[in-house]
Protein backbone atom coordinates (compact mmCIF):
# COMPACT_ATOMS: atom_id res chain seq x y z
CA UNK A 1 0.00 0.00 0.00
CA UNK A 2 1.26 3.45 -0.83
CA UNK A 3 2.29 5.21 2.37
CA UNK A 4 1.21 8.51 2.00
CA UNK A 5 1.05 11.17 -0.71
CA UNK A 6 -0.90 13.90 0.59
CA UNK A 7 -1.55 13.68 4.44
CA UNK A 8 -0.60 16.21 5.20
CA UNK A 9 -2.63 16.53 1.71
CA UNK A 10 -2.52 15.46 2.95
CA UNK A 11 0.64 15.82 1.47
CA UNK A 12 1.96 14.32 4.41
CA UNK A 13 -0.87 11.47 3.96
CA UNK A 14 -0.46 11.55 0.05
CA UNK A 15 3.03 10.60 1.57
CA UNK A 16 2.16 8.86 4.85
CA UNK A 17 -1.26 7.21 4.60
CA UNK A 18 -1.19 4.63 7.38
CA UNK A 19 -4.36 2.67 6.69
CA UNK A 20 -4.97 -0.98 6.16
CA UNK A 21 -5.31 -4.16 8.20
CA UNK A 22 -2.51 -5.37 10.42
CA UNK A 23 -2.21 -8.97 9.32
CA UNK A 24 0.48 -9.77 11.87
CA UNK A 25 -1.44 -9.05 15.06
CA UNK A 26 -4.83 -10.56 14.37
CA UNK A 27 -6.45 -7.51 15.95
CA UNK A 28 -10.17 -6.92 15.42
CA UNK A 29 -10.12 -3.53 13.69
CA UNK A 30 -13.84 -2.92 14.29
CA UNK A 31 -13.48 -3.43 18.03
CA UNK A 32 -10.38 -1.22 18.12
CA UNK A 33 -12.21 1.54 16.26
CA UNK A 34 -15.22 1.51 18.56
CA UNK A 35 -13.01 1.63 21.63
CA UNK A 36 -10.91 4.47 20.21
CA UNK A 37 -13.96 6.55 19.28
CA UNK A 38 -16.02 5.79 22.40
CA UNK A 39 -17.16 8.87 24.28
CA UNK A 40 -15.96 11.48 21.80
CA UNK A 41 -18.12 14.54 21.31
CA UNK A 42 -18.14 17.69 19.26
CA UNK A 43 -20.21 20.19 17.31
CA UNK A 44 -21.65 17.67 14.87
CA UNK A 45 -22.51 14.72 17.07
CA UNK A 46 -22.28 15.13 20.85
CA UNK A 47 -23.86 11.93 22.09
CA UNK A 48 -26.94 11.39 19.91
CA UNK A 49 -26.13 13.15 16.60
CA UNK A 50 -29.78 13.92 15.91
CA UNK A 51 -30.11 16.07 19.01
CA UNK A 52 -28.09 18.88 17.43
CA UNK A 53 -29.55 18.67 13.92
CA UNK A 54 -32.62 20.81 14.37
CA UNK A 55 -31.94 23.25 11.54
CA UNK A 56 -33.40 23.14 8.02
CA UNK A 57 -32.69 19.90 6.19
CA UNK A 58 -31.48 18.19 9.35
CA UNK A 59 -28.44 20.43 9.65
CA UNK A 60 -26.97 21.64 12.95
CA UNK A 61 -28.68 24.80 14.16
CA UNK A 62 -25.44 26.79 14.02
CA UNK A 63 -24.66 25.84 10.41
CA UNK A 64 -26.25 27.86 7.62
CA UNK A 65 -24.93 27.90 4.04
CA UNK A 66 -26.13 29.23 0.71
CA UNK A 67 -26.77 26.07 -1.32
CA UNK A 68 -28.25 27.67 -4.45
CA UNK A 69 -25.19 27.40 -6.69
CA UNK A 70 -25.44 23.81 -7.95
CA UNK A 71 -23.24 24.32 -11.02
CA UNK A 72 -20.01 22.40 -11.28
CA UNK A 73 -17.09 24.78 -10.80
CA UNK A 74 -15.12 25.67 -13.92
CA UNK A 75 -12.81 28.10 -12.12
CA UNK A 76 -11.62 28.46 -8.55
CA UNK A 77 -14.11 30.23 -6.23
CA UNK A 78 -13.77 34.00 -6.40
CA UNK A 79 -13.87 34.27 -2.60
CA UNK A 80 -11.22 31.61 -1.88
CA UNK A 81 -9.13 32.26 1.22
CA UNK A 82 -6.04 30.27 2.18
CA UNK A 83 -5.59 29.23 5.79
CA UNK A 84 -3.06 27.04 7.54
CA UNK A 85 -4.33 23.68 8.78
CA UNK A 86 -1.87 21.31 10.47
CA UNK A 87 1.21 21.94 8.24
CA UNK A 88 -0.59 22.74 5.00
CA UNK A 89 -2.25 25.80 3.48
CA UNK A 90 -5.77 24.83 2.45
CA UNK A 91 -8.46 26.65 0.44
CA UNK A 92 -11.55 27.92 2.24
CA UNK A 93 -14.51 30.02 1.18
CA UNK A 94 -16.81 32.33 3.20
CA UNK A 95 -19.69 31.13 1.04
CA UNK A 96 -18.96 27.41 0.47
CA UNK A 97 -17.16 26.58 3.69
CA UNK A 98 -16.02 25.60 6.06
CA UNK A 99 -18.14 28.15 7.92
CA UNK A 100 -17.23 26.69 11.31
CA UNK A 101 -13.51 26.56 12.11
CA UNK A 102 -13.41 25.26 15.65
CA UNK A 103 -10.20 24.32 17.41
CA UNK A 104 -10.71 20.62 16.74
CA UNK A 105 -12.61 20.58 13.43
CA UNK A 106 -13.41 22.67 10.38
CA UNK A 107 -16.93 21.91 9.22
CA UNK A 108 -20.22 23.26 7.82
CA UNK A 109 -19.75 23.09 4.06
CA UNK A 110 -22.27 24.20 1.48
CA UNK A 111 -24.41 21.43 -0.04
CA UNK A 112 -23.02 22.29 -3.47
CA UNK A 113 -20.31 21.00 -5.81
CA UNK A 114 -17.91 23.66 -4.53
CA UNK A 115 -18.69 22.70 -0.94
CA UNK A 116 -17.81 19.10 -1.79
CA UNK A 117 -14.53 20.20 -3.37
CA UNK A 118 -13.51 22.12 -0.27
CA UNK A 119 -14.49 19.30 2.09
CA UNK A 120 -12.37 16.89 0.04
CA UNK A 121 -9.37 19.17 0.53
CA UNK A 122 -9.84 19.92 4.22
CA UNK A 123 -11.12 16.80 6.01
CA UNK A 124 -8.18 14.56 4.97
CA UNK A 125 -5.76 17.17 6.25
CA UNK A 126 -7.58 17.27 9.60
CA UNK A 127 -7.09 13.50 9.84
CA UNK A 128 -3.34 14.08 10.09
CA UNK A 129 -3.71 16.39 13.10
CA UNK A 130 -3.88 15.82 16.84
CA UNK A 131 -7.71 15.71 16.88
CA UNK A 132 -7.92 13.02 14.18
CA UNK A 133 -10.06 10.71 16.35
CA UNK A 134 -12.82 13.28 16.69
CA UNK A 135 -12.58 14.08 12.99
CA UNK A 136 -12.86 10.38 12.15
CA UNK A 137 -15.98 10.06 14.29
CA UNK A 138 -17.75 13.09 12.91
CA UNK A 139 -16.40 13.73 9.42
CA UNK A 140 -15.85 10.24 8.02
CA UNK A 141 -18.67 7.98 6.80
CA UNK A 142 -19.05 5.16 9.36
CA UNK A 143 -18.56 1.55 8.40
CA UNK A 144 -15.85 -1.08 8.04
CA UNK A 145 -13.46 1.18 6.08
CA UNK A 146 -13.54 3.74 8.90
CA UNK A 147 -13.01 1.00 11.48
CA UNK A 148 -9.95 -0.16 9.56
CA UNK A 149 -8.61 3.37 9.24
CA UNK A 150 -9.03 4.17 12.93
CA UNK A 151 -7.56 0.91 14.20
CA UNK A 152 -4.53 1.20 11.94
CA UNK A 153 -3.90 4.87 12.67
CA UNK A 154 -4.25 4.31 16.41
CA UNK A 155 -1.47 1.72 16.24
CA UNK A 156 0.80 3.91 14.15
CA UNK A 157 3.39 6.20 15.66
CA UNK A 158 2.25 9.81 15.98
CA UNK A 159 4.34 12.19 13.88
CA UNK A 160 4.45 15.94 13.43
CA UNK A 161 4.42 16.78 9.71
CA UNK A 162 7.57 18.40 8.42
CA UNK A 163 6.46 21.51 6.56
CA UNK A 164 9.59 21.52 4.42
CA UNK A 165 8.66 18.12 2.98
CA UNK A 166 5.09 19.08 2.10
CA UNK A 167 3.99 20.16 -1.36
CA UNK A 168 1.22 22.65 -2.12
CA UNK A 169 -2.37 22.10 -3.15
CA UNK A 170 -2.58 23.77 -6.53
CA UNK A 171 -5.56 22.36 -8.43
CA UNK A 172 -8.69 20.24 -8.48
CA UNK A 173 -11.33 18.73 -10.72
CA UNK A 174 -14.75 17.27 -9.97
CA UNK A 175 -14.71 13.74 -11.31
CA UNK A 176 -18.33 13.07 -10.31
CA UNK A 177 -21.18 14.77 -8.45
CA UNK A 178 -24.70 13.59 -7.71
CA UNK A 179 -25.87 15.92 -4.95
CA UNK A 180 -25.36 13.31 -2.24
CA UNK A 181 -21.90 12.12 -3.25
CA UNK A 182 -18.87 13.39 -5.10
CA UNK A 183 -15.39 12.34 -6.13
CA UNK A 184 -12.84 15.14 -6.20
CA UNK A 185 -9.45 14.93 -7.88
CA UNK A 186 -6.69 16.79 -6.06
CA UNK A 187 -3.50 18.16 -7.56
CA UNK A 188 -0.42 19.02 -5.53
CA UNK A 189 3.12 19.98 -6.28
CA UNK A 190 5.64 17.19 -5.86
CA UNK A 191 8.47 18.34 -3.56
CA UNK A 192 10.94 16.68 -5.93
CA UNK A 193 9.41 18.23 -9.06
CA UNK A 194 6.26 18.05 -11.16
CA UNK A 195 2.85 17.19 -9.76
CA UNK A 196 1.03 14.46 -7.85
CA UNK A 197 -2.66 13.71 -8.21
CA UNK A 198 -5.16 11.53 -6.40
CA UNK A 199 -8.87 11.56 -5.58
CA UNK A 200 -11.05 11.75 -2.48
CA UNK A 201 -14.71 10.72 -2.24
CA UNK A 202 -17.24 12.51 -0.05
CA UNK A 203 -20.90 11.93 0.83
CA UNK A 204 -23.58 14.25 2.13
CA UNK A 205 -24.56 12.70 5.47
CA UNK A 206 -26.21 14.11 8.58
CA UNK A 207 -26.16 17.68 7.33
CA UNK A 208 -22.59 18.01 6.05
CA UNK A 209 -20.03 16.54 3.66
CA UNK A 210 -18.06 13.59 5.05
CA UNK A 211 -15.16 11.65 3.60
CA UNK A 212 -16.04 8.22 2.22
CA UNK A 213 -12.93 6.07 2.56
CA UNK A 214 -11.74 3.49 0.07
CA UNK A 215 -12.83 -0.10 0.76
CA UNK A 216 -9.47 -0.85 2.39
CA UNK A 217 -9.68 2.19 4.68
CA UNK A 218 -7.43 4.43 2.59
CA UNK A 219 -8.13 8.14 2.36
CA UNK A 220 -7.03 8.44 -1.25
CA UNK A 221 -7.13 6.55 -4.49
CA UNK A 222 -3.86 5.58 -6.11
CA UNK A 223 -1.44 8.44 -6.61
CA UNK A 224 -0.28 9.47 -10.07
CA UNK A 225 2.66 11.62 -11.12
CA UNK A 226 2.32 14.20 -13.86
CA UNK A 227 4.63 16.66 -15.55
CA UNK A 228 1.79 19.09 -16.34
CA UNK A 229 -1.49 20.02 -14.62
CA UNK A 230 -3.64 19.10 -17.61
CA UNK A 231 -7.32 18.56 -16.80
CA UNK A 232 -7.27 20.43 -13.49
CA UNK A 233 -8.71 23.76 -12.41
CA UNK A 234 -5.86 25.70 -10.83
CA UNK A 235 -6.38 27.46 -7.52
CA UNK A 236 -4.18 30.33 -8.55
CA UNK A 237 -2.65 30.77 -5.10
Amino acid sequence: MLLGFIVVMTLVAFVNDTTGTDSTTGTDSTADSRETLAGLGGPLSPGDPQQVRKGPGGRPENCRTDDRDTARPTVAPADVRWQKLVALMVPTSPSAGPLRTDATMWWCFAHTPTGAVLAAHIIPVELSGAAWRMVAEQQVVPGEPRDTFVASKARADETNPDESAVGRLVGFSLASYSGDSATVRLLATNPIGGYLSTSVSVRWREGDWKVALQDDGSLYSSVKRAAKPDGFIMWGA
